[in-house]
């Protein structure tokens, strides 16, 4: 979704004549929207607090090689980027979700079965296990990974024990992350993996997770006991699109082979809107039809050994400037890049989409959404890597009037005007011509519409993978 929010969000009555006043009454307002039309418990938690005012870890904590964070360490991007790179091989990732603080959820003794489609091939991989924005420690009494069969069901000769530091359980401190040790496993590019992980009884605080996973997941019931070793799916009797606990898989790859992060929001993140840009649509859920999933297939296609994975670093809701409206839709885009971006194995392209939550919730100048931009592609290059600009998609006819009405249009072209003419990027990709209709250019094309008119459907996030030049990606 196109939302987000600010840091401490509250504006005191003084303000009501300001710019200030007016952008915590529109933040006020976006709250009770969400309230009245999701429910969402989050605001109910946090008061409606943006994600790093919510008592929360902000997301700046080290990644580990394996086993549990005790400190933070400072070691240059391109290091974090690639850990135990050799002169033959280094890891690169094949799938991520970048987390995010939840909605009041606690996973005491059960097991989560998560399934994901990893944007790449491999033999040998890791996981990364977050407790980001967990309140306490977080144990993690047995974990697995294996190809998916059906539904929970998994395959029994490619269950793989997932160790960390070679010890079959974890403890993770609140505000920290680990990677697994390597594992053995063949695996193809979108081909349906489940990693489970057995959260133990005591570890009864808050969960990190990422709202939007567009696949269906699977959760034991409360208290039932260990389950990640399990080859049947009895024992998961509830379902879920979010994705809790797993933030990344990485593989062992050949130095020839990278990774391009698509950074971003909702529309990075895969979202459909249905009829709303406020209710998710289950058509497509499962079916892998993001446009980072049809600009890996796209990849894939190439002659030749696969030469770049995909990374999906999109949050729903995200905004560049500020945090998000409610924990789930993440801190801002500035404050997370070096957490999901940077210090992701192997990555050397970034495609960045992002500021229609700035100008439709803030609401955000062009200037100021510009000068966000600028500060996020300066950061991108001074750690190594090359950068592309993705121009904004239209948001008109949405029931959301600080998306798509005329004022907001306006914004988005100025902005999009900017990225066209830039030369801060190493290029742009213009996600704006490839989705619009040529009829009415700050509207999308109904056959590239979700239904909601912010959000694409499939087939419009397949044009807009189609809009990236792969040279670009390869430089």
């Amino acid at each position: 979704m196109g939302f987000g929010a600010q840091e401490g969000d509250s504006v005191s009555s003084e303000g009501k004549g300001t710019a200030e006043g007016q952008s915590g009454r529109h933040a006020r307002l976006w709250r009770s929207i969400l309230v009245a039309t999701l429910g969402i418990t989050a605001i109910a938690l946090f008061g409606g607090r943006g994600a790093a005012s919510a008592g929360l870890p902000s997301g700046d904590a080290e990644v580990a090689q394996s086993g549990p964070i005790t400190g933070t360490v400072s070691r240059p991007a391109a290091a974090a980027r690639t850990p135990g790179r050799s002169k033959r091989s280094h890891w690169v990732g094949v799938w991520s979700a970048s987390p995010t603080a939840g909605s009041g959820q606690s996973l005491a003794s059960q097991t989560v079965r998560t399934i994901i489609s990893p944007l790449g091939s491999g033999k040998k991989l890791r996981i990364h296990v977050s407790n980001q924005f967990g309140d306490q420690p977080l144990k993690i009494d047995a974990a697995s990974i294996a190809k998916q069969r059906a539904g929970a069901a998994v395959r029994a000769k490619t269950i793989r024990r997932v160790k960390f530091d070679g010890r079959r359980s974890v403890t993770i401190p609140a505000g920290k992350r680990v990677l697994s040790d390597p594992v053995k496993l063949h695996f193809k590019a979108l081909q349906q993996l489940a990693v489970s992980t057995d959260v133990d009884a005591a570890s009864t605080g808050l969960v990190t997770e990422h709202a939007v996973g567009r696949q269906t997941s699977y959760l034991s019931s409360p208290g039932s006991g260990s389950h990640a070793l399990d080859q049947s799916g009895s024992a998961f009797g509830a379902t879920t699109t979010v994705r809790y606990l797993l933030t990344g898989v990485d593989t062992r790859a050949k130095r020839s082979v990278g990774a391009v992060a698509t950074f971003g929001d909702s529309i990075s993140d895969g979202f459909e809107g249905s009829n709303s840009p406020l209710v998710e649509n289950p058509e497509g859920i499962d079916l892998d039809g993001r446009y980072p999933d049809f600009l890996a297939r796209r990849l894939l296609q190439r002659r030749g050994p696969q030469q770049l994975t995909v990374l999906n670093t999109g949050i729903s809701g995200n905004r560049i400037l500020e945090d998000g409206l409610v924990p789930p839709f993440g801190p801002s885009g500035l404050s997370r890049l070096e957490r999901d971006v940077v210090r992701l194995s192997g990555v050397e392209t970034v495609i960045v989409l992002e500021g229609i939550n700035d100008i439709g919730q803030t609401p955000a100048s062009a200037s100021e959404v510009i000068g966000g931009l600028k500060r996020e592609v300066k950061a991108l290059k001074e750690s190594g890597m090359r950068v592309l600009l993705g121009t904004l998609t239209p948001a008109g006819g949405t029931i959301l009037p600080s998306y798509g009405g005329a004022e907001a249009n306006a914004v988005r072209v100025a902005v999009n005007d900017w990225i066209r003419g830039q030369h801060l990027a190493a290029g742009v990709v213009d996600f704006d011509r490839a989705l619009r209709d040529p009829s009415d250019p700050g509207r999308l094309a109904p056959a590239f519409d979700s239904s909601d008119h912010l959000h694409p459907s499939m087939a419009g996030y397949k044009a807009m993978a189609g809009a990236v030049r792969l040279r670009k990606l390869i430089g």
